[in-house]
């Protein structure tokens, strides 16, 4: 396909741009995305309507996006050149900047001075001197020392200039080059993506310093940027309608990955290529499946063939080469490796590895074996064998694997069956179920370790409790706190709920994340060699830190929420829990979608004689979303409550947070009521207690009424921390309208 797709014939390029052209290594496996896009490019190149000039590559770290820009610059006989855009990215980095330079009356020493602009360090600057001036060091050191007393008298004659020097970006939209922006997703500034904006249009003209600046007919931008990796922020849609070609890059197919496996590396091997092919595609698939950031790419790929043709063990260089930079956590590893084990490709791997070995085996002479009585039946009877003893091995090693596993499973089983039976037998079951991986969807856990994970956590908390509560009218009750235990059911009931709320809070999301990208300080810090602002104030000192340069956003999260829903009996009443779990469902997607700290708690009273406040633990601060509506479908009604203890609770951990604003949000249909006597005056004034010490600490309480007992509700909280729910079906979207405020 070599000049198929040129569009600059008859274009006289300088040496300098001849050599920005990109040349394609003889490694180099065209691809159909090439293909694709360098044709429609050529195609609609003399169409000025329907011209492509902007493309898209959008996909994963290590799918090509990069490689893909240069072998355009090929094709299309561009000179390459690229961007990459930072967070902290502002208007001077697209256009240019600015920037003093001091130049002297004799022209002798403006030589010299533009020598030296042109170096970094003290032994560059003599050796730029002795050149320039064809001088010994000796002489270049003496000459440094004479410009320096010179400068340094009061009346050395120096003058300061401005010299606008253009961005990378101006200088290929002017010259006509092939330009690659890498990853603007990353940029928080958005008057950034608006000057972005304009520099894409087809006949874009940006205003600079020194002049309206016209695209030039040849310039083609290719923006590359991964999916969904920290720090990276939706594509601006302005910028994505600018763009009239999209591809969505993703591993290619097992076949063509070994084949620029072969390319790179000169290691020929198919059997261990299509193997660790395989096994990269399952670590890419599963990553994403678990959420896990890392990605296991082509350069992945690469790197460990290429240890294998330098001798290394492929079942030892994949922890360097290829699952240490999927992720270093010790669970997420272990998900990782248990796919790989689910999946025997590194038993396959092993086998191909003994194979080998055997086909490398020194081979002996006709003569060596009719001296030593060796036979090619026997030979091969003995291979056989050995083969045979290694598949036994194998067998009898996951036999023991999976005989171990089962035995702490019924370990741990049994360890919470007689933990729950302390607390007494309205919580004394525990279930164990098996779930199937498409079931596990927004979970990085399974429900085994789930189970030991929630022990520890309720061990810690009902300590912290007792600790919280002891200077409080409930030191003596018994406060326990639960971890929901959840089942296959309770799984697709989180499911259910989770399809019904997921549209609004889709909605909501988006536009809440596209107001939380597009905030911009307006704080400067002035004194700076180079700015987005010019300051004259600072002209008259002479020090040339003439500019203010904006400030970065601050990345403190605005807003953290505590949940509290009442569990009391009354709550069956008019679907109110049921009403109640969406919101809580709402609420935890929304806060999970746009990053705001969240904590859940539901509550009850009086379940037993020892038991007089149960505290349920959906979410604490510190936790994943794994397995999260299906914890709220366990919520249900039970006895009374006793509102004071979860308020505390809540409040204490919600004043530990470093959000901006701070809202604990009850959930509950009627007044605090309890035995002996927590009701009235005496709840009264413990919520209030509650109220008065944590308000002092920048808390928030909000109640929401959705039963009869609105006006005693209002009165306890007052006025104005109080929202009135009278329609019960609306409760998810009015909380979650509520909490969008606060962001």
């Amino acid at each position: 396909m070599e000049n198929t797709f040129v569009i600059t014939e008859g274009r006289k390029f300088t040496k300098v741009e001849q050599q920005m052209i990109w040349r394609k290594p003889a490694s180099h496996k065209t691809s159909e995305e090439e293909v694709r896009i360098a044709s429609e490019i050529k195609n609609n190149w003399f169409d000025p309507e329907m011209k492509i000039m902007n493309v898209l590559l959008e996909g994963d770290a290590g799918s090509g996006k990069t490689q893909l820009a240069r072998a355009l610059s090929d094709d299309l006989q561009l000179p390459y050149t690229k961007v990459t855009c930072f967070a902290d990215m502002d208007k001077t980095d697209v256009f240019g900047a600015l920037l003093p330079v001091v130049t002297a009356d004799d022209n002798e020493d403006q030589e010299l001075l533009e020598a030296i602009y042109q170096t970094d360090s003290l032994q560059e600057v003599l050796s730029v001197i002795e050149k320039h001036f064809q001088i010994t060091e000796e002489q270049a050191r003496e000459r440094l020392s004479n410009l320096i007393e010179r400068i340094d008298q009061e009346d050395y004659p120096t003058n300061v200039e401005y010299k606008f020097y253009p961005s990378e970006i101006v200088r290929a939209m002017q010259k006509g080059y092939l330009l690659e922006i890498q990853e603007p997703t990353v940029i928080r500034d958005a008057s950034v993506l608006v000057a972005l904006n304009s520099a894409l249009e087809p006949n874009g003209l940006l205003n600079i310093p020194t002049g309206i600046i016209r695209r030039h007919p040849d310039c083609v931008v290719i923006i590359t940027t991964n999916r969904n990796y920290q720090g990276n922020r939706p594509l601006n849609e302005s910028l994505r309608d600018r763009v009239q070609h999209a591809e969505k890059m993703d591993l290619p197919s097992i076949e063509v990955m070994i084949e620029r496996a072969i390319a790179k590396t000169n290691f020929s091997d198919r059997d261990y290529l299509e193997i660790m092919a395989e096994i990269i595609r399952l670590l890419d698939e599963t990553a994403k499946a678990n959420a896990i950031k890392g990605v296991a790419g082509m350069r992945s790929y690469f790197f460990w063939v290429n240890s294998l043709k330098q001798g290394q063990d492929p079942l030892e260089s994949i922890f360097p080469k290829v699952l240490y930079k999927l992720t270093t956590d010790e669970t997420e590893l272990k998900i990782l490796q248990e796919a790989l084990e689910q999946s025997k490709l590194l038993t396959e791997l092993q086998q191909v590895r003994n194979q080998q070995k055997l086909r490398q085996a020194r081979r002996v002479s006709q003569a060596e074996a009719d001296q030593r009585n060796i036979f090619e039946e026997a030979e091969e009877a003995t291979l056989k064998n050995e083969a045979i003893e290694t598949d036994d091995a194998t067998e009898n090693k996951e036999t023991k694997i999976e005989e171990a596993a089962e035995k702490e499973k019924t370990k741990a089983e049994a360890a919470t069956i007689s933990d729950e039976a302390e607390r007494g037998e309205s919580e004394a079951e525990s279930t164990s179920t098996s779930v199937d991986e498409e079931d596990k969807v927004g979970s990085a856990m399974s429900l085994d370790e789930m189970t030991e994970l929630d022990k520890t956590i309720r061990k810690e908390r009902n300590r912290e409790i007792r600790e919280s509560l002891k200077e409080t009218i409930h030191a003596k009750e018994g406060t326990i706190l639960h971890r929901p235990t959840i089942n296959e059911a309770a799984i697709k009931d989180g499911q259910e709920l989770t399809q019904q709320v997921l549209p609004e809070v889709d909605s909501l999301s988006r536009v809440i994340n596209d107001l939380l990208n597009k905030e911009v300080s307006n704080d400067f810090s002035s004194g700076k060699y180079y700015g987005a602002r010019f300051n004259p104030s600072h002209v008259a000192y002479g020090d040339l830190r003439n500019f203010d340069k904006k400030n970065p956003p601050s990345e403190q999260p605005s807003l953290a929420l505590a949940v509290r829903v009442d569990e009391s009996g009354s709550m069956l009443r008019d679907d109110r829990i049921q009403n109640a779990k969406l919101a809580a469902v709402a609420l935890s997607l929304f806060a999970e979608k746009t990053n705001i700290p969240l904590m859940l708690y539901g509550d009850s009273a009086d379940l037993s004689q020892r038991e007089k406040t149960s505290i349920y633990s959906y979410k604490e601060f510190e936790d994943g979303y794994d397995f999260m509506a299906a914890k709220i479908s366990t919520m249900k009604p039970r006895q009374n409550n006793r509102d004071g203890v979860p308020l505390r609770l809540l409040a204490e951990k919600l004043s530990q947070q470093a959000a901006d604003t701070k809202v604990l949000l009850s959930i509950s249909d009627g007044q605090p009521k309890a035995l002996p006597d927590y009701t009235g005056e005496k709840a009264k004034q413990d919520i209030q207690s509650v109220l008065d010490d944590y308000e002092r600490k920048g808390i928030l309480f909000i109640a929401c009424a959705i039963g009869e007992d609105k006006e005693q509700l209002r009165n306890l909280y007052g006025e104005n921390n109080f929202v009135d729910i009278s329609d019960i079906s609306t409760l998810p979207q009015q909380l979650l309208q509520l909490i969008a405020r606060f962001v």
